[in-house]
């Protein structure tokens, strides 16, 4: 009995040892599956560290991109401080995987961003400086219950505005694709940031100018048209709409966040929008709130009149 037990320990062990040997990190694994697939020119770190068997941290990243219409025809070099993907489905990113199953979850940062192409510096003509963004994306898909939880989507231009999206979405798969997405799939709830810093003060003057209005005209213009819309309005969507109208009439210095939230009664879909004239349905049919620290009851129904 005894040799016995001492053999099927030996055995278990050396199956774990094998196991572990064989094991890979989120490091390795990527070195070895995704960055062979990368058609770039040239891409190098500076250091990187595994965080488990599906993460990894990559510093001091430079990416050089070869020269293709897309780029001018010209090379272009993108460089980000920080990469940190905490969890990653390799397994659906892989060269062998099937083309038609979408990566079922990522969880990943990417801090310091910044390129020499003409999409880093698209703003610049309005006013906009060239400084680094910086990216945050969470998601998972239940490819069995189809549904997308996307728990977050950020892009922050740095000192100048932040953007963060959040949703639940019915009825995708990793099988899904856009366009069966725009039949398929129903909002359970969504939320949307918009922190403003300066980035509007810049670009309402812009855009104002490019239609030959001044940009308190074009302000004008939108609050009008909100205030129009908001006469038919009452209660919870009015209440909304002041926080939205407020935001957009403190657009050269906003005192906070405009947060944006939908909560359907019942799931909604693309399908759902022409009921969003009706009285109240902003909030009855898709649940629609919106708060801001400088809301002004009674400015959504007021418009451009102070």
């Amino acid at each position: 009995m005894r040799i016995v037990f001492v053999a099927l320990m030996s055995a278990l062990l050396w199956f774990g040892f094998a196991a572990g040997a064989s094991a890979q990190t989120g490091l390795e694994r990527f070195e070895k599956e995704l960055k062979p697939q990368f058609e770039l020119k040239k891409f190098s770190y500076a250091s990187g560290q595994p965080l488990g068997a599906s993460g990894f941290v990559l510093n001091d990243v430079v990416a050089v991109v070869p020269a293709n219409p897309a780029t001018g025809d010209k090379e272009s070099t993108v460089r980000i401080d920080k990469v940190t993907v905490e969890d990653l489905d390799f397994e659906r990113l892989r060269k062998d995987a099937k083309d038609d199953l979408s990566p079922r979850f990522a969880k990943l940062r990417m801090e310091g961003v910044t390129g020499d192409d003409e999409m880093f510096t698209a703003l610049e003509p309005y006013g906009v400086p060239n400084v680094p963004f910086d990216m945050a994306l969470d998601y998972r898909i239940d490819p069995a219950a189809k549904v997308l939880t996307l728990n977050m989507l950020e892009v922050s231009l740095r000192g100048q505005a932040r953007l963060a999206l959040s949703m639940i979405l019915d009825g995708v798969s990793d099988k899904t694709d856009i366009d069966s997405a725009k039949d398929d799939a129903r909002l359970r709830s969504a939320s949307l940031t918009i922190d403003d810093k300066q980035l509007f003060a810049k670009l309402v003057p812009a855009a104002a100018k490019e239609e030959g209005i001044t940009a308190d005209e074009l302000i004008t213009t939108a609050l009008d048209a909100l205030g129009a819309f908001a006469q038919a309005q009452s209660g919870e969507t009015l209440k909304a709409l002041d926080a939205v109208v407020s935001f957009i009439a403190d657009w050269k210095a906003p005192k906070g966040a405009l947060v944006l939230g939908l909560k359907p009664a019942k799931t909604a879909g693309l399908d759902d929008i022409d009921k969003i004239m009706e009285p109240n349905a902003l909030s009855t049919i898709f649940g629609f709130t919106a708060t801001y620290p400088g809301t002004r009851a009674g400015a959504a129904q007021a418009g451009s009149k102070k």
